[in-house]
């Protein structure tokens, strides 16, 4: 059973992979890619249930990035969860207003992720 599609977008190659390999252990079809402007051409060709990205993306501002994913009319209802490096309340609220559903503060709470993802999609999971 597939939960839905995971474009998870920049960050900690280490990060990214340990949360590729968890989600796909709860059924959960992932794509990976290292860039903003990658992320918003996949988001656009095939819209992904959630984006979790790295708000201090390499080629571009998660403020603009994220605002990007909203105005995309294939891409506006997808989830979307900032990884953020600071527990500063600017930089949360900033991602708020951007548009992002979440922010979670590393390090990771994995399991919250996961969890966040299945409520916002109304899925349930016993695992």
């Amino acid at each position: 059973m597939n939960k839905g599609r995971v474009l998870l977008v920049g960050g900690d190659p280490d990060v990214c992979r340990t949360l590729q390999v968890y989600l796909a252990a709860h059924q959960f079809s992932v794509q990976v890619v290292s860039h903003g402007g990658e992320a918003l051409l996949a988001c656009h060709q095939a819209p992904p249930d959630a984006v979790i990205f790295d708000w201090y993306l390499a080629d571009m501002d998660g403020y603009d990035f994220c605002q990007q994913i909203r105005a995309d009319e294939c891409a506006a209802n997808s989830f979307i969860l900032a990884l953020l490096s600071t527990n500063e309340r600017d930089v949360r609220l900033a991602a708020l207003e951007a548009g992002a559903d979440d922010v979670m503060s590393q390090p990771i709470d994995i399991e919250r992720l996961r969890l966040g993802i299945e409520r916002t999609l109304g899925l349930c999971s016993s695992s």
